[in-house]
């Protein structure tokens, strides 16, 4: 079932937009909330216009999803992050060669070597994008150390926590 979020959960969902530095995509833009029957709340994002559409009574999907809502906490999607690679400036990131982007999208760790550049404001067990050369989205991960040490070279200096190649993996178990 298809509804509007809750004063509650749009506030969740816009202080997470907020942090991550797109606050300013969301503002001619709806959240609808789609709830399944296992309790699993999906966020979508659609524009205004379609606002009217989404409410039809048969309607299962629409928009863009850009997370789940779980606890009252939001825990965002790859598409959620995609987002933020594209519209903010205020995200810490790696930039990783050819090595490291195939690494990555068959869900291993990054090491060292593998990355060209490093944002300077990372800590250990800072949440990071992983970005390719074209500045496209490939991951999600979680830095071991600091931006002085991230690029030693023979050992993995980021953990990676979610990739776009999950889909493709996960594509075989689900039918």
């Amino acid at each position: 079932m298809i509804r509007e979020l809750t004063r509650e959960e749009n506030t969740i969902i816009r202080r997470e937009f907020n942090k991550w530095g797109i606050f300013n995509f969301i503002k001619d833009k709806v959240f609808v909330l789609n709830e399944y029957e296992d309790n699993v709340k999906c966020i979508f994002i659609i524009p205004s216009a379609l606002k009217k559409l989404i409410f039809y009574p048969y309607s299962f999907y629409g928009g863009l999803q850009v997370g789940n809502i779980q606890k009252k906490k939001f825990i965002p999607s790859i598409t959620f992050f995609d987002l933020v690679a594209k519209l903010s400036n205020s995200f810490l990131y790696v930039i990783v060669d050819c090595q490291g982007e195939k690494l990555i999208l068959y869900g291993r760790d990054i090491f060292g070597n593998s990355i060209l550049y490093a944002s300077q404001k990372i800590v250990e067990n800072s949440i990071l994008l992983i970005l390719n050369r074209s500045k496209e989205l490939l991951g999600i991960g979680r830095a071991r150390f600091h931006t002085t040490k991230i690029k030693t070279n023979g050992i993995v200096t980021i953990d990676t926590l979610l990739d776009i190649g999950t889909y493709l993996r996960s594509e075989n178990h689900q039918k």
